[in-house]
């Protein structure tokens, strides 16, 4: 994408503010629930000699207002004051972390969970990330009620967080001092963008974690606006993004740890931090290509399609083409609602890199199953893991290459090992009977000796099951342009129909 392209016409931003940004009693429904759950937190605390600095809405519903319309929860931060819990927080981490858990697991359900109910919260759960939080529905707002330490940022930028979560109040405090009435929305028509690519932070269906509110909106911050945040976004995985302004040679010397990071956004609160870290690759890249295809279209000043693909729609679950069903396998599991979904999603990531790792290749490195797409996707606490096997069904002899013919000693250990050897074209050869050739029986033996505890299989066809295919033959496909029935006349042949 070129640098300062035009995103949008002025129509066209209209039409998608008209459409994304909040309505007034949207916003008067939000701050009436922060206040009820608020008071009832605050009373019921100091009731039962709570100790607290401060109980506050972060996120985009608390002072950024940067929420999308009918796309909004509620964050609400209770703040603890660290020298309350000094014999806890002074202790080595490994012990700290276990102790802060088994305090918040306590504080949750004898003071977040009585108030919440007190407040009128339905769907009451204690989830689990790094520490408990409780997770309910008041009013018909997803309220996650979490708590944190209150840090001075000179006490984060030298000695780090005590919580994964500890920050979250000094970016909300950078974020309000640097966004004016126009700059938020751009943010809330880059949110949109982002959401409707399907690749917005824990929700990502295009890769494990997409880009966050916060990732965001410093981009339109440091980019001064959408045509600049895009540029920046554009650049990603190419050119690091640093508020500090630092070369990029001084920038890996301070920070070495981002030249394992694909995407680098630097955390404009604190200078060794990239808040892009964790972003894949895959969704990043799925990104820029619609980034580009909306630049395209407003080029041509097709306004109506340049806002349909800002818009946020749902995935479609339509049939895949006949000549790929063949190849796509999905497997579905529901999740346990009292852990965090992440939990579930980041061991389903952990499954199939294993799975796709074992079906591409034999265990001695010989080509299998052939290469292999795959994606994850969930909805609530059902998951569907789709793969594109290339080959799925294989012969069932394969020919293993052993060592030079020159390098006598690894030739003559290679023939004891293996009976009928041949050799050819300056190598040792032995021809392998395959224990699997079909793909689906492969896949069942292997998900066999691989149980995900809390995870149970589900076979009845879904669809979060079509869905998922869909992810792969609408959007990984188009960025993985590597694999091999990506390349295929018939991909290549419907690629300009297919929604963006």
């Amino acid at each position: 994408m070129s640098t300062m392209a035009r995103l949008l016409t002025s129509r066209a931003r209209k039409m998608i503010l008209d459409n994304i940004t909040p309505t007034p009693q949207e916003i008067r429904h939000q701050r009436k629930v922060i206040e009820k759950i608020t008071t009832h937190l605050a009373e019921l605390g100091r009731k039962q000699g709570r100790r607290f600095s401060s109980i506050e809405p972060q996120g985009s519903t608390g002072e950024k207002q940067t929420q999308i319309r009918g796309a909004a929860d509620i964050d609400l931060f209770v703040a603890l004051r660290p020298e309350d819990y000094e014999e806890i927080v002074s202790l080595p981490r490994p012990e700290r972390d276990r102790l802060i858990s088994r305090e918040f697991d306590g504080l949750v359900n004898e003071w977040f969970a009585p108030a919440a109910r007190a407040a009128g919260a339905t769907k009451m759960v204690k989830a689990y990330s790094q520490h408990p939080y409780l997770s309910a529905v008041i009013d018909g707002i997803d309220v996650d009620i979490i708590f944190c330490f209150d840090l001075p940022a000179e006490t984060l930028l030298h000695t780090g967080p005590l919580t994964a979560v500890d920050r979250t109040v000094h970016h909300t405090r950078y974020v309000v001092s640097h966004l004016t009435d126009e700059l938020r929305e751009d943010v809330r028509i880059l949110k949109s963008f982002v959401r409707a690519s399907h690749a917005y932070g824990d929700s990502c269906a295009v890769g494990q974690i997409g880009l966050t509110g916060y990732a965001i909106e410093v981009l339109v911050i440091l980019g001064d606006g959408l045509d600049g945040a895009a540029s920046l976004l554009g650049g990603l995985g190419r050119r690091p993004v640093d508020p500090f302004r630092r070369n990029p040679q001084e920038l890996v010397k301070q920070v070495p740890s981002i030249e394992e990071d694909f995407a680098v956004i630097i955390d404009p609160v604190d200078p060794n931090r990239n808040v892009g870290a964790s972003f894949s690759p895959r969704a990043i890249r799925w990104v820029q290509q619609r980034l580009a295809h909306l630049q395209e279209l407003t080029a041509h000043r097709r306004d109506n399609a340049a806002v349909a693909i800002v818009i946020e729609k749902p995935i479609p679950d339509d049939p895949l083409p006949t000549w790929l069903a063949p190849h796509c396998r999905t497997i579905r599991f529901i999740g346990d609602p009292e852990k965090h979904y992440t939990l579930y999603r980041d061991k389903i990531y952990r499954l199939m890199r294993g799975l796709s790792a074992a079906l591409a290749r034999e265990g001695t490195g010989e080509v299998r199953f052939g290469d292999v797409l795959w994606e994850v996707y969930f909805e609530g606490y059902t998951f569907a893991a789709s793969l594109i096997v290339e080959r799925p069904k294989i012969e069932p002899v394969y020919k293993r290459r052993g060592p030079p013919l020159d390098l006598g000693d690894a030739v003559r250990a290679f023939k004891k090992r293996h009976s009928r050897t041949y050799e050819k074209d300056g190598y040792v050869w032995v021809d392998v009977t395959r224990r699997w050739t079909d793909v689906d029986e492969f896949i069942e033996y292997y998900l066999e000796r691989h149980p995900i505890s809390g995870l149970s299989r589900r076979r009845r066809r879904d669809t979060v099951m079509a869905r998922a295919e869909n992810v792969l033959y609408r959007y990984v496909m188009r960025v993985e342009d590597w694999f091999p029935l990506a390349q295929r006349q018939e991909y290549k042949d419907v690629l300009q129909s297919l929604e963006w």
